[in-house]
Order: C-alpha cells, then sequence, then structure tokens
C-alpha cells in the first residue's frame, strides 16, 4: 500500500464525512471505495481523466509545489497562474464576490475558501496577483454590516474615551 494513497484516501474522506451526514456503518465501505478508485486510477490515470483534468492537474501540482517550496523556505520559481473561472474585474459587484477558483458568488468569500478551498485568504490573493486591498466582502453586505454595528452603537466609547484622552492631552499642554 502507498502512503499517498492511504494519505489522500483519508483527506478525501475527511473532507466528505464533514461536508455530508453518514452513519458509521457506512465508513469502512467508503474508505474502501475511496481507496480502490484511487488505486486504479493511480494505475491507469489516462482512464478516469476528462477533457481538460490534466492541464488542472498539471496547474495544481505546479502551485502545490511553489507553495511547498515556500513554505520550505525556498525562494519558488515563478509558476504559470491558474486561470480565473471569471474575468477579476467582474469577480466583484455590489452584492457578491465571486471565487475565481470555482465561479461561486458569495457575499464574504473567506469562509468560502476556508471551508471548500482549504486555503487562506492571503494564498488566494497570491494565487491570482491579487492586490491586497482586492475587496473579499460584497460592497452591500459591508455597508450593512457597519450600518448595524452602528445602529447597536458599537464604536461610540472608544470614540468617547479617545476624545477624553485628547481634551486631557491639551489641557496639559
Amino acid at each position: 500500500m502507498s502512503v499517498d494513497l492511504i494519505q489522500t484516501t483519508a483527506g478525501i474522506v475527511e473532507s466528505y464525512v464533514s461536508n455530508n451526514e453518514l452513519n458509521a456503518k457506512e465508513l469502512p465501505a467508503l474508505i474502501n471505495e475511496v481507496f480502490a478508485s484511487l488505486e486504479e486510477l493511480s494505475e491507469h490515470p489516462e482512464e478516469g481523466m476528462m477533457e481538460g483534468d490534466q492541464e488542472a492537474l498539471n496547474s495544481l501540482d505546479q502551485w502545490t509545489e511553489s507553495l511547498q517550496r515556500r513554505a520550505a523556505g525556498k525562494t519558488a520559481t515563478p509558476q504559470a497562474k491558474p486561470t480565473p473561472a471569471v474575468a477579476v474585474d467582474q469577480a466583484v459587484t455590489e452584492d457578491g464576490v465571486t471565487c475565481l477558483i470555482c465561479g461561486k458568488t458569495c457575499k464574504a468569500l473567506k469562509g468560502h475558501l476556508t471551508r471548500t478551498h482549504k486555503m487562506n485568504v492571503s494564498d488566494y490573493r497570491e494565487m491570482f496577483d491579487l492586490p491586497r486591498d482586492f475587496p473579499m466582502v460584497a460592497p452591500n453586505y459591508s455597508e450593512k454590516r457597519r450600518q448595524l454595528a452602528q445602529d447597536a452603537g458599537l464604536g461610540e466609547k472608544l470614540y468617547a474615551s479617545r476624545q477624553r484622552k485628547r481634551n486631557q492631552a491639551q489641557e496639559q499642554d
């Protein structure tokens, strides 16, 4: 048994179980089925691929190697960046932010990236060469949350405290 196959099987099963309800009695069958499928694909990789899968796998492999080298402290050689699912300039609308990896539109992208793609915002920005100020939250949603916070009085104590400190500093001068 290959350690890579076992680790990959464990990762796939873990992801599946975390997103789906599964009876404990069904778990061994799922593990065996996933392992058998991966084993078959590793022996005959071309049979399980659809058109375009090889390019996607190569791109993902290059990106993974780049991240691993960076994590190991080595300088990563420039790799071809993955093609976004939508144009970057069309990814942000007033009501949603579209994931450039899969094309799903969300109000806030951070949770989607973490749950679905197992990556953080900085890796996502690096993957697509996005600037630090690229929005990860829909503008309307952000404005709505800001207004709710103001209506609830959040920040008023901080403002009053800062105002008192300014007044005290001016009195001492």
